[in-house]
């Protein structure tokens, strides 16, 4: 157990050090999962095995980085509860590994067993989100819940923020003192705001008092937004997979959701706005979903890709492979429920 615990330090170490090598052998791992792909037998279950884990290891070096840079995470994630967070790292952790559960699933134990699986998999992840949005200061949730790091930015973050660090500690040394028992700054008297600057009020904390502040309105959108994927799975049972019913139903939720966070745009922050952006561009995955990829989309593409095939030399060698595997990415992951 020792040795194991030494191999895991010695791992971190090595990646807090080196994140530009580590990012290029993850970018290898999921360059892997793609040429894996309908080569070999069971290629789809390989190479999505390859790439959860792929991105899984990105989520895990993620943390190590965000550790040994000692960068903060967002505002959202200081203020929660440890269990928010700990229930954050599962769904994310759930949601890279969703596809590869759902394959195992089916091939296990069929399509009935497939489908309990989604189901109590999607029960647990809208579970997750309404004990997030009622115990943090999370008003709009990401997916998956923890971002990828942007590690280029970090990077250079790190490099300005040295001599910025300085300039700071000497300026607080300044105006503050440390409590020798608990260890607490305390401002000096000379350090505080001019009189005329001074209200005298009870400090608020700012993240909650921006929750108070969102309207009904917002709340509203979000829960649809959780309950979309277990409305549409009931959809599907009652009116079936290839019905234009439980495809509208889906469709209609989230451009409804969409359309109530835009009416209240202004009192959202940039993180939420980038979010909801990146929702509303996911409403393009519904041209590759069943019904209207197998009426409309489906012969459409196969002709663009069968003419890059046929007249772009170079171009063929990723367009023939890509016509004949599409329909299997689209049934394997372009679900209404994956958004």
């Amino acid at each position: 157990m020792d040795q194991i615990k030494g191999l895991i330090k010695s791992y971190e170490d090595w990646v807090a050090k080196n994140p530009n090598v580590i990012g290029d052998f993850e970018t290898t791992a999921k360059w892997v999962s793609y040429f894996i792909a309908g080569r070999i037998s069971n290629s789809n279950v390989l190479s999505e095995l390859v790439y959860t884990l792929s991105n899984i290891l990105v989520f895990y070096n993620d943390q190590i980085i965000k550790r040994a840079r000692g960068a903060c995470e967002s505002a959202v994630l200081q203020k929660q509860s440890g269990l928010c967070y700990r229930l954050k790292v599962t769904l994310t952790t759930l949601e890279y590994s969703e596809v590869f559960i759902e394959i195992s699933a089916r091939r296990l134990f069929g399509q009935r067993g497939k489908w309990l699986i989604i189901g109590l998999i999607q029960l647990f992840k809208a579970a997750g989100r309404l004990f997030i949005l009622k115990h943090s200061t999370s008003d709009i949730i990401s997916s998956p819940p923890i971002q990828a790091l942007n590690r280029r930015a970090l990077s250079k973050q790190s490099q300005t923020a040295e001599p910025e660090a300085e300039n700071l500690t000497q300026a607080e040394h300044s105006i503050t003192f440390k409590l020798k028992r608990s260890g607490r700054l305390i401002r000096k008297v000379e350090g505080a705001p001019p009189m005329q600057y001074r209200d005298f009020n009870l400090h608020v904390d700012n993240a909650e008092a921006a929750k108070t502040q969102i309207p009904r309105e917002l709340m509203q959108a979000e829960y649809l937004y959780i309950a979309k994927p277990l409305i549409h799975l009931a959809s599907m049972g009652l009116f079936g997979q290839r019905s234009w019913k439980q495809y509208m139903i889906a469709l209609s939720i989230d451009l409804y959701s969409v359309h109530l966070y835009r009416q209240q745009r202004h009192l959202m922050s940039k993180q939420q706005k980038l979010e909801l952006s990146r929702r509303s561009v996911n409403l393009i995955y519904y041209l590759v979903r069943s019904p209207f990829y197998d009426n409309y989309s489906k012969s459409r593409i196969e002709r663009i890709l069968g003419f890059v095939a046929d007249h772009v030399p170079i171009a063929k060698v990723i367009a023939a492979p890509l016509r004949d595997y599409v329909p299997t990415w689209q049934s394997t992951y372009f679900y209404l429920w994956s958004t």
